[in-house]
């Protein structure tokens, strides 16, 4: 077995234990991203992906995150910007313990590099177009960028991105991370108190952009079953919706070989004990 079959194998792991923890405590998951395409062309991972994503509404993945810290720590460490000074993303990593995936945009930060999967909150929101929502994602933005060039390390850089950071460093590090993580917060989830009259749910933290991340309630809804792998897994009601924003009409054509790629450049991979535990 190669090690990119290994590495989905392990994600694959931490996805079930995810699932089960999320069915016994009634809080809704789905798959997104390549991994919903892949639910949906491949019944599986997408041959040459490396990773794993959810999303889960921010109220169900606040307590996701509570209960495996409390019940499940030894296993897996929940990672987002409370729980790894060092960590600049939006979303939460589940990383399974005792492994590890060093990646070429984090191997010189210290912070938790075990494998995982990602979760990408989902927000309710009143509108999914007009200026307060342009507003919100350039100010998403931002607060991103200032995370990032404080505590980024200049070393691969461009020129121009280096003097960049070497800049604007000295200037960020009297920003407060809490006040960046509770600002990043209240702007992501500020119409959550007001679910009722919400029609609208956004993916703020993902890359794909708010404006392609942001769709009719309905299109999440209660979910439907499909497999992937060996195992079915909760995706959106209206997956299509979602497939179609993300990656065009043509979603169930694979790619020319040429592009396709994973996205990450991965540098090292331990996969500790579980290398004689999943890999018989």
């Amino acid at each position: 077995m190669d090690k990119l079959k290994k590495l989905q194998m392990v994600q694959l792991y931490i996805l079930k234990k995810v699932k089960q923890i999320c069915e016994e405590n009634n809080l809704k998951y789905y798959l997104i991203g390549g991994t919903l395409l892949g639910a949906i062309r491949h019944q599986g991972f997408i041959p040459w992906d490396d990773d794993i994503d959810i999303v889960m509404y921010r109220d169900d993945l606040k307590k996701l995150e509570s209960i495996i810290r409390n019940e499940y720590c030894e296993e897996f460490f929940v990672q987002n910007f409370y729980t790894d000074a060092h960590y600049t993303r939006y979303i939460t990593k589940i990383r399974l313990n005792g492994t590890s995936q060093e990646e070429q945009g984090n191997y010189n930060m210290e912070m938790h590099k075990g494998i995982y999967i990602d979760i990408f909150p989902l927000d309710y929101v009143k509108k999914n177009h007009g200026i307060e929502m342009y507003l919100r994602g350039k100010i998403l933005r931002c607060l991103f960028a200032v995370k990032t060039v404080k505590h980024v390390k200049v070393t691969k850089k461009s020129k121009w991105k280096r003097l960049l950071i070497s800049i604007c460093k000295p200037i960020f590090i009297f920003v407060p991370d809490n006040f960046i993580n509770k600002l990043f917060d209240w702007v992501c989830g500020k119409d959550n108190k007001k679910k009722s009259v919400c029609k609208f749910t956004a993916n703020f933290a993902s890359h794909f952009r708010w404006n392609k991340q942001t769709y009719p309630n309905d299109v999440y809804g209660e979910g439907k079953q499909a497999l992937f792998v060996d195992e079915t897994f909760c995706i959106p009601s209206k997956p299509e919706v979602i497939l179609k924003s993300i990656y065009g009409e043509d979603y169930m054509q694979p790619p020319p070989v040429e592009k396709r790629n994973s996205g990450h450049t991965l540098i090292n991979i331990n996969f500790g004990k579980y290398e004689n535990e999943l890999f018989k």
